[in-house]
């Protein structure tokens, strides 16, 4: 009896535990009540779970059967938004209500203390947020409040209290007063456009942009054309009469006698410097001329090979013949520096082969042009891409269109750095990355470049979160990348793979793009023509197939040429009668057999690339879908959302 009356206690604090805790999708239904119009929301029912594996309610991104993110944008949800229940959600990192109808003041988000990510913009919140009310939300990276109508001043909390911040979005608001400054070393995208700041822009900001602080005209500062106001000294006015007025006056007479004459000396001093800089300009002038008519400026030498495949003098005439009668380059991106066309022209050029591969493996044929690696006078190393494929644009559009480009800022996309603009072609120029590509590193005959299954893996998911990011950033393009094989991803010194080649589409002769385009292999544009931003997830799965085979997919060279195979329907094949296993290559295949978690994350991934270049483009995932079923435990790569 006694022993019951021990046992008894523990029992009735199991039961009160177990009536306590709460389902995720008991937590889900209870925060589904607190909104209105939520007919989008009609999957979230008692009967089915919210991870479920045939079917997941709509608007939330799994991970291992449990919710990691809440995705409900674009619904015309609104009313009063409940976070206790999801506080209930252990696992939730991520929330966005983007582009609703929701209002009042900003919810109580920041008692979701492991929150990663926050996007609430495009609504109606209004009212002052709190000065500590990020203080608790020490892991959020991505704060997201643009679009709204919050007011008072900027909370200091975001610039004290985040020490992981990456993105800051404020812009369209009524935000009043000065810009704390923020310190964080992370920060990469900051906007505080169109609210209502002033003062000086704080020091910790002024690596960004003048853009970034845009439409907020009590602003001022070294980024800002308007320069902030000296602070006045106060002197003390001090009456002198007499001998003593007349001796200060003799002494300010001479004073400015003196700054007169200097200032005389100073005048002509810069009128001989101008005429001098002027003459030297000249001069300069006369020299890139005769620069630029001599082929023997530019050294061109085959990359890879032992001989020369051309002349050095016809070559490099080809070269000169790209930028004749034009003035300079059109910096886009001066993360590398800035440099111009004369720094080009004098540079040795190589002209980039097929390093590692011989002449008897496989090359991806098509591309824009022909591509040069040119060593410039500060060290620095870029390609030149030689484009004739263009269209006949005008030199606006293509400015636009490139500038769009090089604005992009990603660790897994390689923007442009600068372009050169004539009218039957074009030079696009690049950052060199050393590292072979990705379609050497596959299918070279170098032993020590083969990759092991973790490095495969993360190099798929580096394309996932680069693809997803052009289809975000590009969204107005029909064909966000147009060009996506493996020949156009590099590979950065720590594995991390560069997306290159992308978004040319629009400019790109329409007569040239079927062979010069990827996507234009995909099963639609070979059977009416048309693409997508699905034509680049069919691109992508192919990418994935190849990684995970290490075969030569038919569709970058045309059936069985330079003995390509076709991935799409041999592994589709395969897997449906299971033995895919056999078909991948042998780093791959030992790595599922050392390991039941590696085998696991093999097969989810074939799965995905099949998926990824299916026949019916609807029946394809979309690249957000690709990142999330890519998402793995603990990983360091935040939830991300569209913005529109």
């Amino acid at each position: 009896m006694a022993v019951a009356w021990l046992i008894w206690p523990i029992v009735l604090s199991l039961t009160a535990l177990s009536a306590n805790s709460i389902t995720e999708s008991e937590s889900l239904l209870k925060f589904k009540k607190s909104l209105n119009n939520t007919k989008s929301l009609d999957s979230w029912t008692p009967e089915s779970e919210p991870c479920g594996a045939s079917q997941r309610w709509i608007g939330l991104l799994c991970n291992k059967n449990s919710v990691f993110g809440l995705q409900i944008e674009q619904m015309g949800l609104s009313g009063k938004v409940d976070v206790a229940p999801l506080k209930d959600l252990p696992s939730l990192r991520t929330i966005s209500i983007m582009n609703n109808s929701f209002s009042g003041d900003i919810p109580e988000f920041n008692r979701l203390t492991a929150l990663k990510s926050l996007y609430i913009s495009g609504n109606r919140f209004s009212g002052n947020i709190p000065s500590d009310y990020f203080e608790t939300m020490v892991s959020l990276k991505k704060a997201w409040l643009s679009n709204n109508h919050f007011s008072g001043l900027i909370p200091i909390s975001l610039a004290t209290t985040l020490p992981n911040l990456i993105e800051l979005r404020l812009e369209n608001n009524q935000f009043i007063g000065s810009i704390p400054n923020f310190t964080q070393t992370t920060l990469a995208i900051v906007d505080l456009s169109n609210n209502q700041l002033t003062g000086e822009i704080p020091p910790g900001l002024l690596k960004f942009d003048a853009k970034t602080f845009a439409g907020n005209s009590g602003l001022c500062g070294a980024k800002l054309s308007t320069p902030c106001p000296q602070p006045k000294n106060s002197t003390a006015s001090i009456t002198i009469e007499g001998t003593m007025k007349d001796a200060n006056k003799s002494k300010y007479f001479l004073a400015f006698s003196t700054l007169g004459v200097l200032l005389i000396v100073v005048l002509v001093s810069l009128a001989f410097r101008k005429k001098k800089k002027k003459r030297r300009r000249k001069k300069a002038r006369r020299t890139s001329e005769q620069d630029n008519s001599d082929d023997q400026q530019i050294q061109v030498t085959v990359e890879g090979s032992n001989s020369s495949r051309q002349s050095r003098s016809s070559r490099s005439g080809e070269l000169n013949k790209g930028v004749a009668g034009t003035s300079d380059l059109v910096m886009v991106n001066k993360e590398k520096g800035v440099f111009r066309l004369s720094d080009l022209m004098k540079a040795a050029a190589h002209v980039l082969g097929n390093p590692g591969g011989g002449s008897n493996r496989p090359r991806s044929s098509g591309g824009v042009g022909s591509a040069y690696k040119a060593v410039l006078s500060n060290g620095v190393t870029v390609v030149v891409k030689r484009v004739t494929v263009m269209n006949q644009v005008s030199v606006d559009v293509f400015d636009k269109e490139i500038r769009k480009l090089g604005s992009l800022q990603h660790k897994n996309v390689l923007t442009p750095l600068a372009y050169h603009f004539r009218q039957d072609e074009k030079l696009l120029v690049f950052e060199f990355v050393p590292n072979l590509n990705l379609l050497h590193r596959l299918h070279g005959d170098h032993e020590e470049f083969q990759l092991d299954w973790p490095s495969r893996l993360k190099i798929i998911q580096g394309i996932a979160r680069g693809m997803w990011y052009l289809h975000r950033e590009l969204g107005f393009l029909n064909l966000p990348h147009g060009n996506l094989k493996s020949s156009n991803i590099f590979l950065a010194e720590d594995g991390e793979p560069l997306i290159s080649e992308f978004g040319l589409q629009k400019l790109i002769n329409p007569d040239a793009q079927s062979q010069s385009l990827v996507a234009f292999k995909s099963p639609e544009a070979d059977r009416d023509g048309t693409v997508s931003a699905k034509s680049d997830v069919f691109s992508f799965g192919v990418v994935v197939l190849e990684i995970l085979t290490g075969k030569f997919p038919s569709q970058y060279a045309g059936l069985n040429r330079a003995g390509g195979a076709n991935l799409v329907e041999w592994l589709g094949s395969a897997l449906e009668q299971g033995g895919w296993m056999d078909l991948l290559h042998p780093m791959v295949v030992t790595a599922a057999a050392e390991d039941k978690i590696m085998e696991e994350e093999i097969e989810n991934v074939l799965r995905i690339g099949v998926r990824c270049t299916r026949e019916d483009p609807d029946q394809r995932p979309n690249m957000t879908e690709v990142v999330d079923e890519l998402t793995i435990e603990d990983s360091n790569d935040d939830f991300i959302t569209i913005e529109t």
